[in-house]
């Protein structure tokens, strides 16, 4: 954890230490865990957020709980190929921001970022929730993108193989 720096971690750490938050890093999301893409997508607004004067601590907070929703996605077959994953983009918020207020004690804009982050579902209120929003689009296309390049590209793959 020491690539995220002493502050961020003071930050991050009453979150990222929570028995029930750490079960998210058993739960697949993208191309690492939820608890993984959580962390990363903080630190970003976390430092964007810094860089331009916001309320950094509630980006970080806000982005460490947005996806707090303790369950495994999945796409489903058939019709529900195309409709699980717009339930689960209007309903994942909700459930993560009922779960972020459970454990945590959480302000207005922790709140705004947490419920609006999925864009144009939900509209964020306020600037370090846009932020989180483009942060955590970012990072799901990157995250996606490293997935497919490592299925399309793994090492047992004959195709790719050198002669």
């Amino acid at each position: 954890m020491k690539k995220y720096g002493k502050e961020f971690m003071e930050i991050a750490e009453p979150i990222i230490n929570h028995e029930i938050y750490i079960k998210m890093k058993y739960i697949k999301h993208h191309n690492e865990s939820v608890y993984e893409h959580c962390l990363d997508t903080a630190y970003m607004s976390y430092k964007i957020s810094k860089k331009i004067r916001l309320d950094y601590v509630a980006a970080t907070r806000g982005c460490l709980l947005h996806d707090f929703y303790l369950y495994k996605f999945k796409k489903g077959k058939g019709v529900r190929f195309f409709s699980a994953p717009l339930v689960h983009a209007r309903n994942h918020p909700l459930i993560a921001l009922e779960n972020a207020a459970r454990y945590f004690k959480l302000n207005h804009k922790e709140r705004d970022i947490i419920k609006n982050h999925m864009f144009p579902i939900g509209v964020p209120r306020s600037r370090e929730a846009w932020i989180v929003t483009f942060v955590d689009k970012f990072l799901a296309v990157y995250e996606y993108s490293a997935r497919a390049k490592n299925m399309i590209f793994s090492k047992d793959d004959v195709l790719f193989n050198e002669v």
